[in-house]
């Protein structure tokens, strides 16, 4: 059955921010309100854990476990995949699962490149992962995009070799807003009206909706400061902080009408429907 893969991306922000320590420290109490909500709508999510994340707060990867949520991949350092060679990649994953596996992770078999940073430049990480004895990965954002795309690869979930899964991040079908429907900054800045229209769509079509959250994508209290990746570019840091109060009060109403599930057990029914 197509559903929506609930995710959260488990990162610090404040570790690429010029003196980011300086800044409260949210990723703990952040994470904790998305693991009531879940809790009291009844869903389990994936959580895409970074490495130093896991060894910065056992306690919070502890909980997330305690609670029946999937742990995957998200990196050991959040180093985007055109920053490493293919070895240097391999270290990072392998140091990556050991830290989960130190905190009580079990059966990891999922990954997620930051910032969507699998590309076709980068296409070798499919094989890694898969050498690795990972499952799936849902690291490609299939069009343009002013930081990694990679539109050639196509939308749809499909195995790469013989034993991973690419699962595509969803993207709105409307003509000239080829983006992601419920991601962080899209989830928070377009029309709602707009993305559950879409997430519908996909949902009566069979197909799945590939979703990602920040902590920060609803802290609401977080400090003023430019954010990694947007090229200093202020206009794009005022969309960081637009819409995070809506966030939990538009998951609360699309967990109303449509299922949610996470992305390891939406991999294990592709598997089986595979064989």
């Amino acid at each position: 059955m197509s559903s929506v893969l609930l995710s959260v991306d488990l990162e610090d922000v404040r570790d690429w921010v010029k003196d980011g320590y300086h800044y409260r420290e949210g990723v703990v109490d952040n994470t904790r309100v998305y693991l009531k909500q879940f809790k009291q709508w009844g869903v389990t999510a994936t959580f895409f854990v970074v490495g130093r994340v896991a060894r910065r707060y056992p306690g919070l990867i502890g909980e997330i476990i305690e609670a029946g949520h999937e742990l995957a991949c998200h990196g050991d350092m959040h180093v985007q995949l055109d920053k490493l060679s293919p070895q240097e990649f391999r270290f990072d994953i392998e140091a990556n699962l050991a830290a989960l596996k130190e905190v009580g992770g079990k059966d990891i078999c999922g990954f997620r490149a930051p910032t969507f940073s699998l590309t076709k430049q980068t296409a070798w990480a499919h094989e890694v992962l898969a050498d690795l004895g990972l499952t799936y990965s849902s690291s490609v954002l299939p069009a343009k995009n002013p930081l990694y795309g990679w539109p050639a690869f196509g939308e749809d979930a499909r195995k790469v070799g013989t034993r991973l899964w690419e699962l595509p991040i969803t993207l709105h079908e409307v003509p000239g807003l080829a983006v992601p429907i419920a991601g962080g900054v899209y989830f928070r800045v377009l029309p709602f009206l707009l993305t559950r229209w879409a997430i519908g769509r996909k949902i009566g079509r069979k197909q799945p909706v590939g979703t990602y959250f920040h902590p920060y994508d609803i802290d609401t209290a977080q400090e003023r400061f430019m954010h990694p990746d947007l090229g200093e570019k202020k206009h794009l840091n005022l969309l960081m902080y637009i819409g995070r109060a809506k966030v939990l009060e538009r998951l609360d109403i699309l967990h109303r009408t449509f299922p949610f599930q996470s992305y390891g057990a939406y991999v294990n029914a592709l598997e089986a429907g595979s064989s």
